[in-house]
């Protein structure tokens, strides 16, 4: 098992405890890997060519989600298959 520890802003710190209210997650632990569930998922679209959006159900209208981490895979991804 490996340990790590992170310093946080104040701020940010009560941003994660509101997220973690108000999705009942109980512990830090919890939340860091639900993060992580859902960037490893956005990684891997992206690496299948996929967009990454979030859908508004009521007008089917879309909006993407644009985060240069994932451009990175996505380039990475297409290096990787050039080669």
């Amino acid at each position: 098992m490996t340990r790590i520890q992170l310093d946080m802003p104040e701020e940010q710190v009560k941003e994660l405890d509101e997220l973690m209210k108000e999705t009942n997650i109980a512990t830090r632990k919890e939340l860091f890997n639900n993060a992580l569930t859902l960037f490893q998922w956005a990684v891997n679209a992206k690496r299948s060519g996929r967009i990454v959006a979030s859908l508004d159900e009521q007008t089917g209208t879309a909006k993407e989600i644009l985060m240069p981490v994932l451009e990175n895979a996505r380039a990475k991804s297409f290096s990787t298959k050039a080669s």
